[in-house]
């Protein structure tokens, strides 16, 4: 099936041909990499299954023990082939379309600088387990962004030791080619919880554009004029549509010196999809340039210059063509 690009921006133009001649080859050998590694998942679970059956008829508790130890190891193992092989083709997958767009890639990374005020913000809980990978980092009609991948837990201790994860999605930060001086902070309405959730002493909440959004969202900032600025209606469109095409990705933001800071939890987004099905290479494709597209959405309304908020039924097409 062609790819169909998700909207009529430049950057998009040439994406059809760019998947038939650098993608489309890269199908085939996927699609049997796919099945290889499912075959081989599915040996190895058979292997485990007959030894575990012999080991509960051994008499005592060894041979239980025993069997517990070769299913953890089996299901650890074939996990691995087939993660092994998903790793390889989101590696290739993306980094090509990532690459064709002019944006640099990396699979796996440390924590990057500007990781920090998503922690400072509360944009995130803390936690003493992180990981880090598919970070993108690119630019658009002039204005820097990038995204990254964090997978972050929390090891408690004491008698009943466990680890739990406290985030796991995208981290995106933009630049904003125009001076503000205040910090807003923008969360999903908790209801009554909202309290708890204020920054610090020196936030004030934040009336937003309408009703439907003030059911939406819950903002704080130390300056509400500028706050007003920055969260218009088309601005907090862009925020919506970012979470629908997330699949409701509990979005939470923050405005500071010039950056824009966003949170969705998604899980594993980046990556070529479910190995339990047959690929369609354009349609992961397609997925991944529509994000993209969102996000030059949400870049286009934040990097133009306001002096006062935006009342009015305007839209993204509006900004573009302003």
């Amino acid at each position: 099936m062609p790819l169909k690009p998700p909207s009529t921006r430049a950057i998009f133009a040439d994406a059809p041909v760019f998947f038939e001649r650098d993608i489309a080859p890269l199908v085939n050998d996927a699609e049997r990499r796919r099945r290889s590694a499912l075959r081989e998942a599915a040996g190895i679970a058979l292997v485990c299954a007959v030894l575990i059956v012999f080991l509960l008829t051994v008499p005592g508790d060894t041979g239980a023990v025993l069997s517990m130890i070769i299913a953890v190891f089996g299901f650890a193992i074939a996990g691995a082939r087939i993660n092994a092989v998903r790793a390889r083709m989101t590696e290739r997958w993306i980094g090509r379309t990532v690459a064709h767009l002019g944006f640099t890639y990396q699979r796996e990374r440390s924590r990057p600088d500007y990781a920090e005020p998503f922690m400072r913000f509360g944009l995130v809980r803390s936690f003493n387990r992180e990981q880090w990978e598919d970070e993108i980092v690119g630019d658009h009609d002039g204005v820097s962004f990038s995204l990254v991948e964090a997978h972050l837990k929390k090891r408690t201790g004491g008698k009943r030791k466990r680890t739990r994860t406290i985030f796991h999605g995208q981290m995106i930060a933009i630049d904003i080619p125009w001076k503000f001086d205040g910090v807003t902070i923008i969360k999903r309405d908790a209801g009554v919880m909202n309290a708890l959730g204020k920054p610090g002493k020196q936030f004030q909440r934040v009336g937003l554009a309408s009703s439907k959004f003030e059911k939406a969202f819950e903002a704080w900032s130390t300056d509400q004029v500028e706050a007003r600025v920055l969260l218009d209606p088309i601005m907090l469109e862009r925020f919506e549509e970012l979470e629908r095409l997330f699949g409701g990705a509990k979005l939470r933001a923050a405005f500071e010196a010039g950056k824009l800071y966003i949170v969705l939890e998604v899980g594993d987004r980046l990556n070529v999809g479910s190995m339990f099905r047959p690929i369609d290479g354009a349609a992961r494709i397609e997925r991944l340039l529509k994000e993209f597209d969102i996000i030059f959405d949400l870049i286009d309304v934040a990097a133009r210059k306001t002096t006062t908020a935006v009342k009015g039924p305007l839209s993204v097409a509006d900004v573009r063509a302003g």
